[in-house]
């Protein structure tokens, strides 16, 4: 596919051109964020957006009117030189001089790009990984670990993740830190009739309490873990009900989980939804009780709209979450210590301070507005290009 829109003669437009590169626009929190920049950021930058490989469940969450071109490259094998030469032409044509990438796949093809270019192209790589969860990843990060040594910026997303791949020896010429961020106008706490229209809607009473989590339906969301936690609660005689935000491959599987565990009757699951606000909203608290995870965009949603958070320590969450203010921490797969966390949240009184407290948190440290002023002081800069080893 490729989209070409006007956005001024090159000759007047004196913005700076940069092209974005992702694998793919499916649905993933890498792709959300990059897309999120590209739309953005349109206004201080002429944007060019390619991606490697056919899959567009995303797509229509960019902005194309805003787009100088929008291209799938079709990359058929892992070294498909002839889209790493379409992607040069592509920076060629438009006067791109940065590429700005989403993970080591498409870091791999800017670099490939670098190489076959007949123009000086910076690179600048946004990393959303920690854990690798496979031996596959693993040994792949073995051979993507050089491809980071020799660009121009490496950008992390949190503190904990920066700490962690700074001491496996993965950092770029520059190493930088920056916070995801949400829009609080967007993702603002609804009123009360709103709520309870919504909880009316999926069978739910007003005296009901209710637990949600927003995540697609894959292992390491582990959202079995929270089934057993309610169920434990409900041997202890607090009976919660349960929303799922979300679809995915476990669907089955958590279906029948829950029928063994006996609160199927208590649980919801949404399906995939474009808009994911009315169902937080009718939540009391929301859960994320992932295996692996590095600084969850869809937690700093739920804080936004007023709903403390129940995580799992891993990743980033101590960063966005203060235990006892904002929201709970509990060890991952722990799952007496997380039916604690939700026990703690039958307290509608302490749910509304922590509520409205980690809304506060959202607002000062993680807006959308703090995050894109930093990309675009950083997309503005010149790349250092000597080589160095960044303390962490």
């Amino acid at each position: 596919m490729s989209v070409v829109a006007t956005a001024g003669p090159p000759s007047i437009d004196r913005r700076r051109t940069i092209l974005f590169l992702t694998s793919r626009l499916g649905m993933g929190g890498a792709e959300r964020h990059t897309i999120t920049l590209a739309n953005l950021l349109s206004d201080r930058f002429r944007i060019v957006f390619a991606y490697l490989k056919p899959d567009e469940d995303m797509i229509d969450a960019l902005d194309r009117q805003s787009l100088l071109e929008l291209r799938c490259l079709h990359v058929r094998k892992r070294f498909d030189m002839r889209a790493a030469r379409e992607l040069a032409e592509m920076a060629r044509t438009h006067g791109a001089d940065l590429i700005v990438c989403a993970n080591a796949f498409a870091l791999l093809y800017a670099h490939l790009a670098r190489a076959v270019s007949r123009q000086p192209l910076s690179t600048i790589e946004v990393f959303h990984t920690t854990i690798l969860r496979t031996l596959k990843e693993q040994l792949e990060m073995v051979f993507y670990r050089p491809v980071f040594w020799v660009s121009h910026h490496v950008v992390f997303v949190c503190k904990a993740q920066r700490r962690y791949w700074l001491k496996r020896g993965l950092w770029g010429r520059q190493v930088h830190m920056v916070y995801n961020g949400v829009d609080t106008n967007h993702f603002a706490p609804l009123d009360d009739e709103a709520s309870s229209h919504m909880r009316a809607a999926l069978g739910f009473g007003p005296d009901d309490r209710i637990v949600g989590i927003c995540a697609v339906l894959r292992p390491e969301k582990a959202h079995d873990a929270l089934l057993s936690a309610v169920a434990q609660l409900r041997d202890r005689g607090q009976r919660w009900k349960i929303v799922l935000i979300g679809d995915g491959p476990l669907r089955p599987a958590i279906e029948a989980h829950a029928a063994a565990l006996g609160v199927a009757d208590c649980m919801h699951i949404t399906g995939f939804k474009a808009d994911v606000r009315p169902y937080l909203a009718l939540c009391d608290a929301i859960a994320l009780v992932s295996t692996s995870e590095t600084f969850s965009i869809a937690a700093l949603e739920a804080m936004a709209m007023a709903k403390p958070m129940i995580m799992s320590d891993v990743g980033g969450a101590r960063e966005q979450v203060q235990h006892g203010q904002n929201g709970l921490l509990f060890p991952p797969g722990d799952i007496s210590a997380l039916a604690a966390c939700i026990e703690q949240c039958w307290d509608r009184g302490m749910v509304r301070r922590m509520g409205a407290a980690a809304r506060h948190r959202v607002e000062q440290e993680f807006s959308q507005g703090r995050m894109i002023d930093r990309y675009a002081e950083l997309f503005s800069a010149s790349p250092v290009r000597q080589s160095k080893c960044p303390s962490s």
